[in-house]
């Protein structure tokens, strides 16, 4: 049997937001190929979902500029990888999800082809840098391969990609927008324009990050069989709750990932994340009182604040997902939209003239120096918590352990939770 080895907070000097690309990238694989063998991990579950055409750069090292299209190689089929937070760590807005999407489930996106990175330099440069969109090979492509609409994740084939003359697997890859990550974008378009930001360059990004409570993707949050999708494979109610256990209140990814970012205001969308998030983090809410039994649109029209501790907090927008509830979403985007807005007119978001995005979170962020993988295009406003770097990391881990201690987690809640995944 697993230990309960209680929350897991580094005191190590690397910063947290570094640290976590070394925990993550591996997580899966460690959890099922390293655990004890008389007990399956909760974790490997997320096996159970099949394997999906994957990729690596042909160049080592990070890429030279922002750009996820890269000279890429087929790589075969594989389980794929735990996801971090995308964008820049500082944004002041930061979306928060159950769980990432798995496009490659779905008939009409099978060939999405997912990143399965060697160094962790690109992965922490694809998570940076991804924006609205993953990839994908061009259907042609896809097809010429081998690909086709029988293909699954439990069937196969590995695409036939030739050698090229480098001996490579070289394919094409394009860019696949994410429909919620264009929603999000399309908030952050109204926003500017309703706060007469003429001059703003609002992206996804750098401007809304976005991070799930569990890191590992699955096409669907699920302890129930879909008749309409017999292959796909529900959790028992002990792997929900032995993931969740795992991998939100042992390892705290997101935990650590938010108290690093520190942002001002939170972003949940749909009736499934706001019931988890708030079942989560009962004990923390410091206005709005906010049960995981309230309703979404109840919750759109309250005023929730998550407490961070010394002095610090997050205003909580809670609407219905724009991509799984579109018409639910239709009716309470002016109510959100005016909430965000009144949020910048109140100071708690501002516009940086001099980059024309929105003005950092406060504390420090190495992440993009310290691994190399680009410049830090914010680095004249970073306020760090402590004049000391030394003393930032331990500022972040006395806040989270004093947040932590307060939490009074209402884990049966989950049960409610049924999701289509950060689609």
């Amino acid at each position: 049997m697993l230990g309960d080895r209680g929350g897991i907070v580094s005191d190590s000097h690397i910063p947290t937001e570094v640290e976590l690309v070394y925990e993550l990238m591996p997580c899966n694989a460690l959890r099922v190929a390293q655990s004890p063998i008389e007990s399956k991990h909760p974790c490997s579950y997320f096996r159970e979902w099949g394997t999906y055409h994957s990729y690596d750069y042909e160049v080592p090292g990070a890429p030279d500029n922002r750009s996820i299209v890269q000279k890429s190689q087929y790589l075969g089929r594989a389980a794929l990888v735990p996801e971090m937070l995308s964008g820049c760590r500082k944004t002041p807005i930061l979306a928060v999800g159950i769980n990432p999407n798995l496009p490659g489930w779905w008939t009409p996106t099978r060939n999405s082809v997912n990143p399965l990175f060697d160094e962790y330099k690109q992965y922490a440069h694809y998570f940076r840098y991804r924006e609205t969109a993953k990839l994908q090979m061009p259907i042609a492509d896809y097809t010429k391969f081998g690909g086709g609409a029988l293909a699954d994740p439990f069937n196969g084939p590995e695409l036939d990609v030739p050698l090229d003359a480098d001996k490579k697997h070289t394919i094409a890859v394009e860019l696949a927008n994410q429909k919620m990550y264009l929603a999000y974008q399309s908030i952050l378009d109204d926003f500017a324009k309703e706060m007469q930001w003429n001059d703003a360059k609002l992206v996804v990004g750098e401007d809304l990050a976005y991070a799930n409570m569990v890191a590992c993707p699955s096409a669907k949050w699920t302890t129930k069989p879909d008749d309409k999708d017999p292959k796909l494979p529900p959790m028992t109610p002990a792997q929900q709750d032995g993931i969740v256990h795992e991998c939100f209140a042992t390892r705290q990814y997101f935990l650590r990932q938010l108290f690093q970012s520190l942002p001002s205001i939170l972003f949940v969308f749909s009736q499934s994340t706001a019931t988890a998030l708030i079942a989560e983090l009962q004990g923390r809410f410091s206005k709005g009182d906010p049960k995981p039994t309230d309703s979404i649109n109840d919750l759109l029209e309250r005023d929730v604040r998550l407490d961070y501790g010394k002095g610090l907090d997050a205003l909580v927008l809670f609407a219905p997902h724009p991509t799984g509830t579109p018409e639910l979403w239709a009716a309470a985007r002016p109510k959100f939209m005016k909430r965000l807005a009144d949020a910048a007119k109140s100071g708690r978001v501002s516009l940086n003239p001099a980059t024309k995005h929105l003005a950092r979170s406060i504390g420090s962020c190495v992440f993009c120096t310290m691994l190399e993988i680009g410049p830090c295009d914010y680095l004249e406003e970073i306020k760090p918590l402590h004049a000391a770097f030394a003393l930032e990391k331990l500022g972040q881990n006395e806040m989270l352990a004093s947040f932590v201690a307060d939490l009074k987690p209402q884990r049966d809640a989950w049960k409610d939770v049924e999701s289509g995944g950060d689609v």
